[in-house]
């Protein structure tokens, strides 16, 4: 597919340490599904193929945008275990691609979180500077919002403590 027009967004470039080890942040990072309970605007995640997440794995994420419910169909397009991960999603001739990288730091875990927007056709081409604004604010503070969610949790669980210590 040809993806010229394209634009990097270098606003979605972010990094962060969260206190947790590598092995952990990975894990919760991947898992999809816990999307709502991190992002705003994800109302509801499902994932479309069986097995364990890997390369190639499908999901269908349902966003609320501006009141309107927008279905999406992400795949994932890098699988490292405890190294890196990326998740990919196009629909009206704009591509997304979000990848994450983690690292061990001391007892935490030193994550990059990297967002890429191409889009395809004159017309996209005319709007990406619209859409690259309108995304960057949703994803403004994603790892903020990864961070809290993990570092509230008990080691090793994927529920969200109902007390906060």
């Amino acid at each position: 597919m040809d993806w010229s027009g394209g634009v990097s967004v270098g606003a979605l470039n972010q990094t962060m340490v969260i206190n947790r080890p590598v092995e952990e942040v990975f894990a919760k990072t991947v898992r999809m599904e816990n999307s709502p309970q991190i992002m705003d605007q994800v109302e509801e995640v499902t994932k479309l193929t069986e097995g364990p997440v890997s390369k190639g794995t499908r999901y269908e994420e349902i966003r609320n945008l501006g009141g309107r419910r927008v279905r999406s169909e992400l795949l994932v397009t890098e699988y490292e275990p405890n190294r890196s991960y990326a998740v990919s999603s196009e629909q009206n001739g704009v591509q997304i691609t979000f990848r994450y990288t983690f690292r061990p730091e001391g007892d935490g875990t030193f994550i990059t979180f990297e967002g890429d927007i191409q889009t395809k056709g004159l017309a996209r081409s005319m709007f990406k500077g619209m859409i690259v604004r309108m995304i960057s604010k949703e994803e403004l503070f994603h790892l903020q919002r990864l961070k809290k969610y993990i570092e509230k949790q008990d080691a090793g669980s994927d529920q969200v403590e109902e007390s906060q210590h």
